[in-house]
């Protein structure tokens, strides 16, 4: 079967191909007229049918005899496939085989090779040593033979070329390494030879380096160096350049001259310093000197960042080190604040000028060379400059010294009056009337004291004169410690810190404490004995209580803002400062209270003592005409004025809290003062009217110090009042109404024995029980 028939049977459909036949046989068209024209006949559609049948079993069986050759064909070539590739796969592992030999066998060859070249190179290097040590024995012993005037051999070497002074150096740097460590008889001219023509060689190539240097020329200069370091380190080279640097030796010249700028130029009228203008340059200068150096110096040297080390070392310690030294013995001889003042100064400017090379390090030397740079000579070098002026507590010692002295300075007026009063209280325990009087004149106690002095004196005078503190002083004495504590921010240590601001934080106290505060309130406590109550007491010892506690509050204020902050990196010396405060601000409210306890107790004494003048008929008049009664009592009126004056003193030297509680206090002292006076008089009709006018005139001086607890208390009193006005058929009513319903009837008998006709209430037994007064 061809190929072309094997395909058309693939595709063959049954539909197709009996319409083929139907269309074969329709076609004829006697066929077709006959079936027209009778019914359909199938025996010959059924023959056709039969026939192709037949054809298509013979197809049939030719394919699947076709199919079943190919099938043959196709294991036959299959078998032969296999066959192939079991040949091939043997002869490649073969050839792996054969590989893998010769991998062997070139490893084995490649060892082999190794190991000669090693011993090539082995027997090299012996080879170039033994030359080397046969020309450093020719040298040697050329050294040794050698006559004064006779150019050695290594002389030659050196003349012929440039690259051979590199050769001759580190020739040179062998033999004396050779002339140092033998002792062999008989060699002692060639270490003399050896020596003195290392020192030529060496002062030849110096020579060049500087001539280089003085023209600028780098390439020469780097050659130079690289040969000297072959010769010996090259660190003769460093110092020559170091040394003949154009920086040092204007520095030198400089320092030639006067180093110390007089004082009073470094102080303006303020009395601040300001940095001396030579060393102020001097920063400059080394700020702008290093970056050039560095250029210089990185393609000059191979050691760039050693080179670059020595040189800014020497730049500290030679230039800036000498400066500040004299800097600061000018400052000492003037006193311990300019000292101080001028040691700030130059460690912010230091420290500035050493920022500032750290970030050029960080920016330049360190991403040039991959290296920490110069920055650890920078910070070694910073703090080598103050060590001597810092460390071991040497600063804060000073700054304790100075700054006591100048509050020293500040209580000069107060140590004045404190001797004059010791000399008054000297004179007065002799007990001559005439000695007594200059020491009241001294002290400024009496009220005299104001005329021994001229109008001019007194507007010169300060608080501290008359023995009381100043909140101007106060804050010229903060004003001090602010200073110090900003010097102490900036020369301590940061695990220093806090241990030196409360070093200088207790000096401040114990001079504003037991030099100046206490001081003060002990001479007013002195004074205030004289309050004995026989007269009227005054109250400008107040004066002293307004301006402590007004300092107090600056001291809170300044630790809160100023000092704790300072003490956070340390909870012991914050604890301990805390402390230190406590007890300083304790000690001064002690004596505080203990002036206010003594005029309050003075206030009562007076009060008892004006009401002591209240006659008994003020209350119990002869004469029933209200019209002579229109007003209160002479008494009352008095003590009324007196609580004016309370009031208006309280208001003048108190406020807040302090004004609040001292008005109650002596408010609840008149209250039981009165209450007191009350029950020591009898009322008769006309006085319960008199007694009502001066309990609301109480009424309206107490309401005036505007405390709720005094009004209610005296509102109370006033209806206390009302049971010497009430007749006896309306006292039930009064005394269940008001503030006096919470009052228990036994405690308002006392006053109701006070009525004129107790005798008939106590008859009618109603309202009260018989109680002892």
């Amino acid at each position: 079967m061809s190929t072309t028939n094997f395909n058309a049977f693939r595709t063959f459909s049954a539909k197709d191909f009996i319409d083929q036949k139907t269309a074969a046989v329709s076609a004829n068209s006697t066929l077709s007229a006959a079936l027209s024209s009778r019914q359909l006949e199938p025996k010959p559609l059924i023959k056709t049918l039969e026939s192709s049948l037949d054809d298509l079993l013979r197809l049939r069986r030719k394919v699947q005899t076709k199919i079943e050759d190919l099938e043959d064909a196709a294991q036959a070539s299959e078998n032969a496939r296999r066959r192939k590739l079991t040949e091939m796969n043997s002869a490649v592992e073969d050839v792996q085989s054969a590989f893998k030999s010769l991998e062997l066998h070139l490893g084995e060859v490649g060892k082999t090779a190794i190991r000669i070249g090693e011993q090539l190179e082995t027997i090299d290097k012996q080879r170039r040593i033994a030359s080397e040590a046969k020309d450093l024995i020719y040298y040697f012993q050329d050294f040794n033979v050698r006559r004064e005037g006779d150019e050695v051999a290594l002389e030659k070497l050196r003349k012929a070329g440039s690259e051979t002074e590199a050769q001759t150096a580190t020739v040179m740097r062998r033999l004396n390494a050779i002339s140092k460590e033998m002792g062999i008889p008989g060699t002692e001219m060639a270490k003399e030879n050896i020596e003195r023509f290392s020192e030529e060689l060496e002062t030849n190539i110096l020579e060049q380096f500087h001539a280089a240097y003085v023209k600028g020329e780098k390439d020469r200069m780097n050659r130079c160096a690289k040969i000297l370091g072959d010769l010996n380190g090259g660190s003769s080279c460093v110092q020559t350049y170091i040394n003949q640097h154009e920086f040092f030796i204007n520095q030198a010249k400089v320092a030639a001259d006067s180093l110390g700028s007089e004082p009073g130029n470094q102080v303006d009228k303020n009395g601040s310093v300001i940095l001396n203008p030579k060393l102020m340059r001097l920063f400059e200068e080394v700020r702008t000197t290093i970056p050039q150096e560095w250029e210089i110096i990185a393609a000059v040297f191979p050691n760039s960042v050693s080179v670059m080390q020595n040189f800014v070392q020497r730049v500290f310690a030679q230039s800036i080190q000498n400066y500040i030294e004299q800097e600061l013995m000018a400052a000492d001889a003037v006193s311990d604040l300019h000292y101080l003042r001028i040691l700030t100064i130059v460690h912010e400017s230091a420290l500035s000028l050493c920022r500032h090379l750290r970030k050029f390090n960080k920016d330049v030397i360190a991403v040039q060379t991959k290296t920490a740079g110069i920055a650890p000579i920078v910070d070694r070098c910073f703090d080598d400059l103050f060590v001597p002026y810092t460390d071991n507590d040497r600063y804060v010692q000073v700054e304790r010294r100075c700054l006591g002295a100048r509050v020293s300075g500040l209580l000069s007026d107060l140590n004045t009056f404190l001797e004059n009063w010791k000399k008054a209280a000297k004179a007065k325990a002799t007990a001559n009337p005439a000695m007594q009087v200059v020491g009241n004149l001294l002290m400024g106690l009496d009220g005299t004291s104001g005329k021994a002095k001229t109008s001019a004196d007194s507007v010169n005078a300060t608080p501290e004169a008359s023995g009381i503190p100043s909140v101007a002083l106060t804050l010229k004495m903060l004003e001090f410690h602010l200073e110090a504590l900003r010097r102490c921010k900036e020369l301590s240590k940061q695990g220093d810190l806090p241990r030196n601001v409360l070093t200088v934080y207790k000096e401040l106290i114990g001079y504003a404490g037991e030099r100046y505060l206490l001081i003060s309130l002990d001479l007013v406590a002195e004074n205030i004995t004289t309050l004995d109550g026989k007269t009227e007491p005054h109250f400008h010892n107040l004066e002293v209580v307004r301006v402590e506690n007004a300092i107090l509050n600056l001291f809170q204020m300044h630790f809160q803002t100023s000092i704790l902050p300072l003490l956070s990196l340390s909870p012991t010396i914050h604890r301990d400062a805390v402390i230190t405060k406590n007890e300083f601000m304790e000690a001064v409210e002690t004596r505080i209270n203990a002036i206010i306890k003594t005029h309050v107790d003075a206030i009562q004494e007076w009060l008892e003592i004006i009401l002591s003048k209240q006659k008994r008929s003020d209350y119990r008049p002869r004469d029933d005409n209200m019209a002579s009664y229109s007003t209160s009592t002479p008494t009352c009126a008095q003590v009324c004025e007196f609580l004016d004056t309370i009031h208006l003193n309280a208001e003048k030297y108190f406020e807040g809290i302090n004004l609040t509680g001292f008005l109650s206090e002596v408010g609840s002292i008149f209250h039981m003062l009165l209450l007191e006076h009350m029950k020591k008089f009898t009322f008769s009709d006309v006085g319960g009217l008199i007694l009502a006018r001066d309990l609301a005139k109480y009424f309206e001086v107490v309401s005036s110090f505007r405390i709720e607890n005094l009004t209610n208390k005296f509102e109370m009193i006033r209806e206390l009042g009302n049971l010497y006005l009430a007749k006896p058929e309306n006292l039930q009513q009064v005394i269940n109404g008001g503030h006096l319903s919470r009052i228990d009837v036994t405690l308002l008998t006392p006053f109701l024995k006070c009525r004129v006709d107790w005798s008939k209430l106590e008859k009618l037994g109603i309202f009260f029980t018989n109680t002892s007064i």
